[in-house]
């Protein structure tokens, strides 16, 4: 005989009733996003956190300048010319990995590989644009016990603990794929033929 099954949701979806989300997480994201920020905020930025400020996006070289003049400790951007030069990796420098965590595996790996930190955006926009501040609050305890759980399932009692030889990086090299081709480019346009030079004969 079947048993019909209900599901009255978590304690979250409760909670949530009056959350628009017709709009989805695009529109989160552009909620946090101030157009009237400037320089001139940084030193304000300062005042209310002790933590290191981290600045990305920087695109021109006015830019650039007007970053070192305000005394901005990090600055993603500055790392690949480091490492044209030889000088990163460094132990002076600290690694933030951020893009692509979706579970706490995901920080675990990056730890162990020498991560200091990770960043987490996508999932929490998603629990926010749906749930609100508790949704971010639940999603945010859901990856503090899964990192807890695959510490134990590691035998690493603390994040100090975690190596380099417990991530299995072998399998990387079988998920590398070609680069597809342009099919349109090849179907539909004539490639031209290289010029040639006129030949003349050789006179000895």
């Amino acid at each position: 005989m079947r048993q019909k099954f209900e599901d009255e949701g978590s304690e979250v979806q409760r909670g949530a009733a009056g959350i628009d989300r017709s709009q989805g997480a695009a529109r989160a994201i552009s909620s946090f996003i101030d157009p009237g920020l400037s320089w001139r905020d940084l030193d304000w930025f300062k005042t209310i956190t002790k933590m290191p400020i981290v600045l990305k996006g920087v695109q021109c070289w006015e830019d650039a300048l007007d970053t070192s003049r305000s005394g901005i400790e990090i600055l993603e951007e500055v790392v690949t010319a480091l490492r044209e030069r030889g000088l990163f990796p460094n132990p002076k420098f600290e690694i933030y990995v951020d893009g692509g965590v979706r579970r706490a595996t995901d920080v675990l790996k990056a730890v162990a590989m020498g991560a200091t930190a990770v960043g987490v955006g996508r999932p929490f926009i998603y629990a926010y644009s749906a749930y609100g501040q508790e949704g971010v609050e639940a999603a945010l305890q859901i990856l503090h016990e899964e990192f807890e759980m695959n510490l134990r399932l590691l035998g690493a009692p603390t994040i100090k603990d975690v190596v380099p030889a417990m991530v299995d990086t072998t399998s990387l090299k079988s998920h590398i794929v070609a680069v597809p081709q342009d099919s349109l480019y090849y179907t539909n346009y004539e490639i031209l033929s290289g010029a040639r030079l006129r030949e003349t004969p050789a006179k000895l």
